[in-house]
């Protein structure tokens, strides 16, 4: 469904963002995972662009049953419409996204330079195609006036306030939300030993797309210090995590001494420009540790290894690991993996 281009586009383009939003943080209530749409995601992750008219077929009747916008928005746009443009039934992709314009969404579209969806292109050709570009707009700038960084947090089962947790801070990619975030990071050892916090960015692409902007690390920055007071955290086992362009904010937070933490758990991370090598080194001095999991079909391989090779010259404890036949994606069996990289990291040496 999603073309390595056009995720090369993604995460670039929103890691070097610069337009400002809503400057306020807020802790969003905790909303847990509705596991039949998990269940649901997965088989249609797996499917991808195997099988179109399967995943429209499932997609369709999952929107005749499902009513909370969110998952709506995810099988209009993120299935329904990029599925109908793999068969060329270009009527009926328009049709999915002008029904979900009358639920008030609006989608993460660009029609100038670098096009997205590539589908655009012939939507163009469609009688309304105009008007439905101009409403996309109206919305997106209505509800950009009051958009914020938010977190959530997950408290751990059988949460006492007068213990101390280890945290686990979670940034989304070059675009995401909270409820992907939290369908992405599952395992045991986080459901029983972590308080987690999940954070997307205040710039909105879509109804529930979003993407960090300029100022992105002093929100995370506060948003992080109203959990450390509100919340039992161990101050001494905070980890940063993210995927793509979220683990490149993990390393600009992390080596930068932004937020204190213990270690980095970067999964197919872009890696930033900007950082220099004495603050690489000042940086592994510190004792930060850093898990870097790649796919080796990645588009970015080549600068994860390089940075591979660099955490070893800088003096990091790490732990480099390479998928086989895995591009710029979570690796098979995932939670393990998330679990025995949260191991090493808060392993005392």
């Amino acid at each position: 469904m999603k073309t390595i281009k056009t995720l090369l586009f993604i995460a670039l383009f929103f890691l070097n963002i610069h337009f400002s939003v809503g400057q306020d943080v807020i802790e969003l209530p905790l909303k847990s995972v509705d596991k039949e749409y998990f269940e649901l995601k997965k088989v249609l992750e797996k499917m991808d662009a195997s099988d179109n008219q399967k995943s429209i077929e499932l997609s369709n009747k999952a929107l005749s049953k499902f009513k909370d916008p969110e998952i709506r928005y995810y099988l209009m746009f993120w299935e329904l419409s990029f599925h109908y443009a793999n068969l060329k039934q270009y009527d009926q992709c328009f049709d999915i996204l002008q029904k979900g314009q009358k639920e008030g969404f609006f989608y993460f579209l660009r029609n100038e330079d670098n096009t997205f969806p590539e589908y655009i292109t012939e939507l163009k050709k469609l009688d309304g195609f105009d008007v439905f570009i101009q409403k996309n707009t109206l919305l997106k700038e209505e509800a950009s006036k009051t958009a914020n960084t938010e977190f959530m947090i997950q408290l751990p089962e059988n949460y006492n306030k007068n213990n101390k947790y280890p945290l686990l801070l979670i940034l989304h990619g070059g675009i995401g939300n909270i409820p992907d975030l939290q369908m992405d990071y599952m395992s045991d050892k986080l459901k029983t030993g972590f308080i987690l916090a999940y954070f997307h960015g205040a710039s909105l692409a879509g109804t529930y797309t979003r993407a960090f902007s300029n100022g992105w690390a002093g929100r995370v920055k506060k948003g992080y210090d109203q959990i450390i007071t509100k919340y039992a955290v161990d101050s001494t086992k905070v980890i940063i995590a993210g995927p793509s362009a979220g683990g490149a904010r993990s390393i600009i937070l992390g080596v930068n001494y932004i937020i204190p933490a213990k270690g980095l758990l970067l999964s197919f991370a872009v890696t930033p420009g900007g950082i220099d090598s004495t603050t690489y080194i000042n940086s592994a001095k510190r004792g930060l540790k850093i898990a870097l999991l790649c796919g080796e079909n990645d588009w970015a391989i080549k600068a994860q290894k390089e940075l591979g090779v660099n955490l070893d010259k800088y003096g990091f404890t790490n732990r480099f690991v390479v998928f086989p036949e895995k591009g710029h994606e979570y690796p098979d069996n995932w939670s393990y993996h998330l679990d025995t990289s949260l191991e090493f990291i808060l392993k005392e040496e």
